[in-house]
């Protein structure tokens, strides 16, 4: 007996675009990495994330475990963070501030880091993010 097929004038894409993560989930993933890396530096240890680099003479990006920059900073014995996007700061203040006290302790940066992990998440700071992957776009294109 054959087989009746119904035709179509579709193909099958051949490559998928890749999944973009959006600016608010790129640094709430980073908020967390900060968080673990200020967690794991007052128990005394050592915090790795994986990241994909290229290395010389390796064909494509290959795994390598790095230790992230810290977003905090000891100044006259207090605390001071930033919130980053890029390689650059974000001015969440709007006047050309990027910089905000965290407290005495790093159980404070910790603090501050979680309670600005909750408001990024929730959209707070959307225009300042937007704003700050403007200016990493046009560094980039430069």
């Amino acid at each position: 007996m054959p087989i009746k097929l119904k035709f179509a004038e579709v193909s099958r894409a051949t490559s998928t675009t890749a999944r973009m993560r959006s600016p608010r989930d790129v640094i709430v993933g980073a908020l967390n990495e900060q968080i673990a890396l200020a967690q794991a530096t007052m128990r005394g240890e050592a915090f790795t994330v994986e990241r994909l680099v290229y290395q010389k003479g390796e064909k494509g990006k290959v795994a390598k475990r790095v230790t992230p920059r810290q977003w905090w900073f000891e100044t006259d014995g207090k605390f001071f963070g930033e919130l980053r996007f890029g390689n650059g700061p974000v001015d969440l203040s709007g006047k050309g501030l990027t910089a905000f006290e965290c407290g005495t302790a790093l159980s404070d940066v910790v603090a501050i880091f979680e309670k600005l992990r909750d408001a990024v998440g929730v959209g707070e700071f959307d225009a300042q993010i937007a704003q700050a992957r403007e200016k990493a776009i046009r560094k980039a294109a430069a």
